[in-house]
């Protein structure tokens, strides 16, 4: 065996020994799936933005959008322009289906010695549910597409996007053209239920409810003394949301934890000094994408299965 064969070995041997098992996920993890990241080799970029080189993801990520006035025009300053935006992620989000690395995900978490599994991702694509869990088991830390609210969060609420992001784009302006989707419980304007840059209006009533079951999660663990195994999938450093969140749950001292970091980049792979030779805590780093490494991981634990039989 080379090091990589050894270290997917050793992962294998990790999901087999441990009790609970946390996923934690960026957007490198739905790269295979073919969407993209916002930056690096693997960045989707909206076609409009390449004839507007003033705005990039973080400008037209922004709810300013929603504020400015309703028309479609060719100057891309108005509301419809950044309508259309999310109509475009509503669409390539939905009409994707998640790679067999969510299923494997999904299967590892149903093992027979699993007491416990969840999921913290960053991604607002919606795929972990799609692909079979649950909501009771995923926190999605920056939102999703899935859901709706008032851009002006008139009352917390959130509810099912359904056909809101169903619009037509005028294809010589690149606005949204129609009537855009309103609040449900007042007269303004609804938007996605994202977690933007620079966002002081959104509604946290879903984010609040998945923090809950992430805490009971946690205090699960405690309670049983599971071992946790934390997976790290496609994480990148830039918006570091799911990172600082693998490496809160490793060092907690109120559990034992092992930590696995998988990263297409060989910087994003990297695992700091300060995590690594813990006694009772290991690390491991694989720098391959997420669904290549599942699907060896995924082997290498078949084989082990196969062989205790």
């Amino acid at each position: 065996m080379n090091e990589t064969d050894l270290i997917i070995d050793r992962i294998a041997e990790l999901i087999l020994t441990c009790d609970s098992i946390l996923f934690t996920s960026g957007a490198g993890m739905s790269v295979a799936s073919g969407l993209g990241t916002f930056r690096g080799n693997a960045a989707d970029i909206w076609s409009p933005l390449l004839q507007e080189p003033k705005y990039d993801y973080t400008e037209i990520c922004d709810p300013v959008w929603f504020y400015k006035e309703q028309s479609n025009s060719i100057e891309h300053n108005t509301a419809n322009f950044g309508y259309a935006f999310w109509i475009y992620q509503h669409h390539l989000f939905t009409s994707t289906t998640p790679h067999h690395g969510y299923l494997i995900a999904k299967q590892w978490s149903q093992l027979d010695h699993m007491k416990y599994a969840f999921s913290f991702t960053s991604n607002i694509d919606g795929h972990w549910r799609k692909s079979g869990w649950c909501d009771a088991s995923i926190l999605e830390c920056h939102g999703s597409i899935d859901y709706m609210q008032c851009v002006r969060n008139c009352c917390d609420s959130v509810w099912p996007t359904n056909d809101a992001l169903k619009l037509n784009i005028d294809p010589e302006t690149n606005c949204a053209i129609g009537p855009l989707p309103l609040c449900l419980h007042c007269s303004h304007l609804a938007r996605p239920n994202i977690l933007m840059f620079n966002d002081r209006q959104y509604a946290g009533e879903r984010y609040n409810e998945q923090i809950d079951r992430y805490e009971q999660f946690k205090m699960d663990i405690i309670e049983t003394k599971s071992k946790l195994l934390i997976i790290e999938l496609g994480a990148g450093t830039t918006v570091p949301s799911v990172r600082n969140e693998s490496e809160l749950a490793f060092k907690n001292k109120k559990w034992v934890a092992n930590f696995v970091r998988i990263n297409s980049s060989v910087e994003h792979s990297t695992i700091e000094d300060c995590y690594k030779n813990k006694a009772n805590r290991l690390t491991f780093k694989l720098t391959m994408d997420a669904l290549a490494a599942m699907t060896l991981i995924d082997q290498a634990l078949n084989r082990k299965l196969k062989t205790a039989k």
